[in-house]
């Protein structure tokens, strides 16, 4: 199995993941202030028809759920970056940038850019580029020998 792939999708996702854990904080918060300003409490002692519950009961459970979910969701992307974090952690600077420059930002002309930053030849870059992802790959999952293409 080669853990590169892993590595890859997960340099990938960084950003994407960095954004929606501020959404999921914020929508979870959001959705916690709804829970304590449901203005349609009914604290009557008065049987409740139907399903065994009114509406304000409904909704209550409906947004304890959604905020379980929400906040599960939130604690598997910040596992996620943590793991990204520490693996570029163990990388020195030159590395950290071939990867952010060729798996967290992208974009066209990456190579070019880090050609003429580094004053390296194009293969070169390539394969630093090849070396820091086994490198981050290696601290993630602990491989002596990562797979090679």
């Amino acid at each position: 199995m080669d853990f590169r792939v892993f590595s890859t999708q997960l340099l990938e996702n960084k950003r994407r993941m960095e954004v929606a854990f501020v959404n999921l904080s914020d929508e979870i918060i959001m959705l916690e202030e709804a829970k304590t300003s449901v203005a349609t409490g009914n604290c009557n002692g008065a049987p409740v028809s139907g399903s065994g519950c009114n509406r304000y009961e409904e909704r209550l459970v409906k947004l304890i759920d959604l905020c379980d979910e929400l906040r599960a969701r939130k604690k598997n992307i910040e596992t996620n970056l943590e793991c990204i974090n520490r693996g570029l952690s163990a990388l020195n600077e030159y590395e950290k940038d071939l990867l952010n420059s060729f798996y967290v930002f992208g974009g066209k002309g990456v190579a070019d850019k880090l050609m003429s930053r580094y004053h390296k030849e194009r293969s070169t870059v390539y394969r630093d580029k090849d070396r820091a992802l086994n490198h981050f790959t290696q601290t993630l999952y602990g491989f002596e020998n990562v797979k090679k293409g």
